[in-house]
């Protein structure tokens, strides 16, 4: 579900896709889509990445990032949306084959293999037409699953046209992720995501910001 959504925000192929002509939207590349995931599935670091915006100026189109920060991080959310994945040879990482078989099987996405076996260079995700149809549905009869939108709309926004290649230097240079050891869980880093927060609003505050 949280996979549909994410390339539901997508945008529309730019240069198509081959094997899929008819597809409405397309995510490029799984370093990509795993990162993506990865903001998805932990508040704090995402929180994180919305106060890195704020401290340098960068604007996040339609999103205050300190107050959309704060929000991430009220009360027991990160807690309890939190869904940790492992360090991988590549950053954040959980096996997707049977959340993408499933899409895939109904017809909600394809997907493209940019290259000639054995030698793939990429793996681009198209989400078709009746995947777009059962993203809207899901929108307008399932208000719970309202979350999942919302915050991958946000993810969507926040990456902007960066790569996936990009985006995982970026989270790793958060010392907990860059000092997880291979095939463990990434650690939380919600007490000092909360601290920065603190500390920007006191500036705010003090008009020094």
């Amino acid at each position: 579900m949280r996979i549909l959504f994410l390339l539901d925000h997508c945008p529309h192929p730019d240069s198509g896709c081959p094997a899929h002509p008819d597809a409405v939207a397309v995510l490029r590349g799984q370093k990509k889509l795993q990162a993506l995931d990865f903001w998805l599935r932990n508040p704090d670091y995402l929180a994180d990445e919305l106060l890195n915006a704020a401290e340098v100026g960068r604007s996040v189109p339609g999103v205050s990032p300190v107050d959309r920060a704060a929000a991430l991080l009220e009360g027991d959310e990160p807690d309890l949306e939190s869904y940790p994945m492992i360090r991988w040879r590549y950053g954040a990482y959980e096996s997707l084959d049977d959340a993408l078989a499933l899409l895939v099987a109904h017809g909600l996405i394809g997907i493209d293999a940019i290259g000639t076996a054995p030698d793939i260079d990429r793996w681009d995700y198209c989400l078709l037409p009746a995947g777009r149809r059962d993203a809207q549905e899901m929108r307008s009869q399932e208000p719970d699953l309202s979350w999942y939108d919302e915050r991958a709309a946000l993810v969507l926004v926040l990456a902007g046209d960066r790569s996936g290649s990009a985006l995982k230097e970026l989270q790793y240079a958060q010392g907990e992720y860059e000092r997880t050891h291979m095939g463990a869980d990434i650690a939380g880093i919600l007490p000092h995501v909360r601290a920065r927060l603190a500390a920007l609003q006191s500036k705010v505050s003090e008009g020094i910001a």
